[in-house]
C-alpha cells in the first residue's frame, strides 16, 4: 500500500453529500478485500488522534467504514478503536455524532441512503450513551504515537497530504505505543545464611528412591478409569484385584460408580469375574431383578454360563431366573446354523446344565422335558448323551 492510497482513501473520507451506501461502493472499488485491515488500520489512527479529521462529517465517514469492514460486529477488530472513541471525555460534537452512528447499527437501509450531511442534523449535541456495543473495555497504559504540535496551527491541504504520506510512507504504523515494563532485577544476597537465588555450579545431585512412588494409582479416581476400561477390555490380575480390593473395602466406592443393567453385558464378555463380583455385592439392590433380565437377554457365551454358575453357587435366586436362563441358552443353540458352532455351544450348555444339577442349584423337574428333548435333539455328542444318563439316574432314585 502506497502512501497515495491513504490520500485517496480520505478524498473519499471528506465526501459530505455522498449517501452511506455509495461511499461503501466506491471505497470497495478503491480497496480490495485483501486490504480491507490494512487499510482500516490507518483509517485508525487517523481517528485515534481527532486533529488529523477537521470535520465532523469525517468522523462518521470513518467510524462508517470500520464498521463495515467486518461482519459481523460481535468479530470487528476495530471494536476497541470505536468503543474509545465514543467514550472520550470531554463529548465534542465529534464524539456525540460518532455516538448517534454507532447507536444505528445495525446499518438499516434507510440509514444507508442516507448522507453524511442528513445524518448530523439529527445528532444531539451531547453524545449518547452506546447501547449493545459488542465489545467489553479492558485497562490500558498506552500512549498515541502522534503528538499535536500546538505551536504549529497550520491547517492547509498540502500540508495535510504532506502529513499523511510522512505517516504511511513505509507501512502502517501501530496506532499506540505500549511503553515495557521495567522491572528492577533481583538483589543478589550476600550473607551465608541467605537462601542462594542462582544455580549453584558446586552442588552434587543424587538420585533418591521413592517407595510409594507407584501408590497415585490406587486412588479412587485412577480406579474409576480402571472400571471404565474393564467395560471395553479384558484386565490383567492385578488391575482386577485393585478394583476388587476398593469394592470390598470401599463401600462409597461402589456407589459412585453410577452401575446400571446396561453396563452387565459389557462386563461379562470382558470381565466375567468382575461382573460376579458386582453382582453379588448388588443382591440386595432394588435393581438386582433388572440386572438378572439383562443376564437372561444376553447372547449365549461361556462367559455369560460361567457367571450365572457362581452367583447361583453363592445366591438364592429365584427358581424362575434359573428355569428362564436355561430355556433361553437351549433356544439359543437351536438357532446356531453353523454346526460345528451349534456343537461347540452343545458341549458347553450340558457341562453348565450337569454342573447346576450336581451341585444341586436347579430344582430339575420344573424344566426335565426341555432338557431331555434338547439332548435327544444333540443324542450324537457325548456331553449330551452324558446329561440324559444324568437326569435318568435322578428319575430312577427318585
Amino acid at each position: 500500500m502506497e502512501p497515495s492510497d491513504m490520500i485517496d482513501v480520505t478524498d473519499i473520507i471528506k465526501k459530505t453529500e455522498e449517501t452511506l451506501e455509495n461511499l461503501w461502493k466506491k471505497f470497495e472499488l478503491f480497496c480490495p478485500k485483501c486490504l480491507h485491515f490494512k487499510m482500516g488500520q490507518c483509517i485508525s489512527v487517523l481517528l485515534q488522534h481527532e486533529y488529523l479529521l477537521e470535520s465532523d462529517c469525517e468522523v462518521i465517514n470513518s467510524i462508517f467504514l470500520l464498521c463495515q469492514m467486518a461482519q459481523p460486529q460481535e468479530l470487528n477488530p476495530f471494536n476497541k478503536i470505536i468503543f474509545n472513541y465514543v467514550n472520550q471525555k470531554p463529548v465534542t460534537s465529534k464524539v456525540a455524532a460518532a455516538s448517534y452512528l454507532i447507536n444505528l447499527l445495525p446499518f438499516s437501509q434507510s440509514t444507508l441512503s442516507s448522507s453524511t450531511s442528513q445524518i448530523l442534523q439529527s445528532v444531539k449535541s451531547i453524545g449518547a450513551p452506546l447501547k449493545n456495543f459488542p465489545y467489553t473495555p479492558k485497562p490500558d497504559c498506552s500512549l498515541p504515537i502522534i503528538v499535536d504540535d500546538p505551536e504549529n496551527d497550520s491547517k492547509d491541504e498540502q500540508t495535510y497530504k504532506e502529513v499523511l504520506s510522512q505517516l504511511f510512507g513505509k507501512d502502517v504504523p501501530d496506532s499506540v505505543f505500549v511503553p515495557p515494563l521495567v522491572r528492577p532485577p533481583p538483589p543478589l544476597y550476600s550473607e551465608e545464611d541467605d537462601l542462594v537465588w542462582l544455580c549453584p555450579n558446586d552442588t552434587e545431585y543424587t538420585f533418591a528412591w521413592q517407595p510409594c512412588i507407584a501408590d497415585d494409582k490406587d486412588k479412587p479416581g485412577d480406579v474409576k478409569k480402571l472400571f471404565a476400561l474393564a467395560q471395553r477390555q479384558s484386565l490383567d490380575s492385578s488391575q482386577y484385584e485393585l478394583i476388587k480390593h476398593e469394592l470390598y473395602n470401599n463401600e462409597e466406592f461402589l456407589a459412585s460408580l453410577s452401575l446400571s443393567p446396561a453396563m452387565l453385558p459389557k462386563l461379562v464378555d470382558k470381565n466375567p469375574s468382575l461382573a460376579v463380583d458386582l453382582l453379588l455385592l448388588t443382591a440386595q439392590n432394588q435393581q438386582f431383578g433388572e440386572y438378572l433380565t439383562a443376564l437372561i437377554n444376553m447372547d449365549l457365551s461361556l462367559h455369560s454360563m460361567e457367571v450365572v454358575n457362581k452367583i447361583t453357587a453363592n445366591l438364592e435366586l429365584p427358581p424362575q431366573f434359573i428355569h428362564y436362563y436355561i430355556r433361553n441358552c437351549i433356544t439359543n443353540c437351536t438357532e446356531i446354523a453353523d454346526k460345528n458352532t451349534q456343537h461347540r455351544f452343545v458341549r458347553l450348555v450340558c457341562v453348565f446344565l450337569t454342573a447346576l444339577i450336581r451341585n444341586r442349584l436347579v430344582n430339575v423337574q420344573d424344566i426335565l422335558i426341555e432338557i431331555q428333548a434338547f439332548c435327544i435333539d444333540h443324542s450324537r455328542i457325548r456331553e449330551a448323551t452324558g446329561l440324559f444318563r444324568l437326569l435318568k439316574s435322578l428319575d430312577t432314585k427318585e
